[in-house]
This record gives structure tokens, sequence and C-alpha cells, in this order.
């Protein structure tokens, strides 16, 4: 994540610094934010002009942090990881300075419970691939003041990304817990023989995943008409799963090693199939979808197609 949110800053004018517990992965980090950044080039995607390669820079100490107007943070889903890191930026960085956890679900209160500047800390979650997904999730936990959220969104706003603001902080954010839900009933109708999981993907692609883009759940609902949305719920949502507990059809492939594509077989064997290519894929109708919501590249998107008049 820390390379692809570096690209995008950089591709928005920015000068954008990475830093990592080594200086192999620094420098690492560096180039693959370059390699993205001249993506967004070479598709028009970027917001400033001039080789972005340019504004970015390895951190080979994290004292070089002070220098930062903002600092993201990208580490390990653990919270103990990210109170070793957050206490010592939070010592190097001015009082005056945002800090941004990326977390992708955990509650900034918690994050944030050791600093003593836990006041300007928010999240600031970039979706993968960061520098191409237009949304960022932004949150502030108990103790966050209503500045740095709002400095936040304006900062995300500024580098051409689409911001939502949660009111309330809660385990997941938006996208995660929506994202996860359906995730765990394809798990449950696997797990119980409904469908393989190549049918399974190709109904969510063929389905609501082509109309998600322009309708989003709800005004899909308001569409349909709620009085029939309540008379599906009375049926469907007690058949729905309700799992508490990772299901068996997912411990079982992880205690047997097959983690998905880094393994080489998950849900499906990718032995057999190209995961770069896939992602290829993936990444052109990114790029595709962003042109068309977007006719001017660095103006805000909606996630909705707009007509431009001359």
């Amino acid at each position: 994540m820390g390379p692809g949110i570096a690209a995008a800053f950089a591709s928005a004018g920015h000068t954008a610094g990475l830093w990592s517990r080594t200086a192999d992965r620094v420098a690492e980090g560096v180039e693959r934010a370059a390699q993205m950044a001249r993506f967004l080039r070479d598709e028009r995607l970027a917001i400033a002009d001039g080789p972005a390669e340019e504004r970015l820079v390895g951190i080979e100490a994290l004292d070089g942090v002070s220098r930062a107007d903002l600092v993201v943070e990208a580490v390990a889903e653990d919270l103990d990881v990210k109170h070793e890191l957050l206490a010592r930026v939070d010592e190097l960085l001015p009082g005056d300075r945002v800090i941004a956890t990326n977390t992708s679900g955990l509650r900034v209160t918690d994050v944030a419970a050791p600093l003593p500047g836990r006041a300007r800390v928010v999240a600031m979650h970039f979706w993968n691939p960061a520098h191409l997904m237009p949304l960022v999730e932004v949150a502030g936990g108990e103790a966050t003041s209503p500045d740095a959220v709002e400095r936040a969104l304006e900062i995300a706003r500024g580098i051409g990304k689409q911001p939502v603001h949660l009111e309330r902080e809660i385990l997941g954010f938006l996208g995660t817990r929506l994202q996860q839900a359906v995730v765990r009933e394809a798990i449950a109708l696997l797990e119980a023989g409904v469908a393989s999981a190549d049918d399974i993907d190709l109904a969510v692609r063929t389905s609501f995943g082509i109309r998600f883009p322009i309708t989003g759940p709800l005004e899909s609902a308001d569409l349909t008409g709620l009085d029939v949305i309540e008379a599906i719920h009375g049926y469907l949502l007690p058949d729905l799963d309700r799992a508490a507990a990772p299901q068996h059809a997912l411990t079982e492939r992880v205690a047997a090693g097959a983690l998905g594509v880094k393994a080489g077989r998950g849900f499906h064997d990718w032995t057999k199939r190209d995961a770069r290519e896939l992602v290829r894929q993936r990444d052109e109708e990114l790029v595709r979808r962003l042109h068309l919501n977007n006719p001017q590249p660095g103006a805000p998107a909606d996630g909705r197609r707009k007509e431009v008049g001359a």
C-alpha cells in the first residue's frame, strides 16, 4: 500500500517520502512507486505535470519524517506494530501535523490510544491499488480533533481522491464491511455446494457487480421499491449466512496452506490461471472507468460518468 499511496501524492505534485525498516525495502518501495507514477502519467491520470518519479524520495532514517506535512502509516494490521511505529512518529513530527493510519478497519481510538498526540491521529484508508482506486475512507477516533478530520478530507480531495467521512468509527469502516458481507455469503454458498467458485464469481461480475458503479446498494433499493426489498428480506434474511467466525471452507484452506495466489491455490487453482493477467485486466478496467468518471484528470469523482460541455 505504501508505494501506491506515495505514487498518488507524487502524481498530484507533492514530494512523497517512503520509509521502511531496511534500506533495501526503501529502495524497492521507491522503485515500485515510480513504476505506478509512470503508469498514471502514461494513462493521463496524473494531476501534476512533469515526472512524478522526481518527487519520490527514500527516507533512510525515521528522523526524516520530521519534515513531512502528513505521515501515512501503512504497516501490518497489528496494534502492537502500529503503536511502536506511531509512538516514534508522534515524537518526531511537529505537533501541528496530521498523522494518518491506513488501517483497513481497526478503530482509530485503539490505534491512537498510547500516543500523547492522539488528537491529530485520523484514519485515511486507501483502497488497493492505492494509486488507482478513488476511495479514501476518513474516520476519527474518540480523541481526534474535528480539524484533523477536515484536513484529512481536504488532503484526499487535493490528490484527486473521493473521500467519504465516517461520522462514527466502526470496525471495518464502510467498504470492508460491505465487501466482507458479500465474501462471507460467497464462501457459505461454496461450502453448501450451491455453485462452483467460478460460477459464484461470475454471478457477481455479471449482475450487481456491473450495476454498482452506477447505483449503490441503497440507491438500488430505492429504485427497486422499499416494499419489494422488505418482502425479499422477510424470507431471505433468515436464510443468509450468519457465521460469527471464519467458516470451515476458509479455515481448512488456510490450515492446508492454500492461501490464494501467493500459494498457487485458494478458492481457485492459480497453477492453471495467470494472476498477473487478471491484475492487468483489473487495472485496465479501473483506468477505463476513471477516464469515464473524470474526463478532466484530477477532477473530483463521484463514481458516475459525467457529461462535459464546452
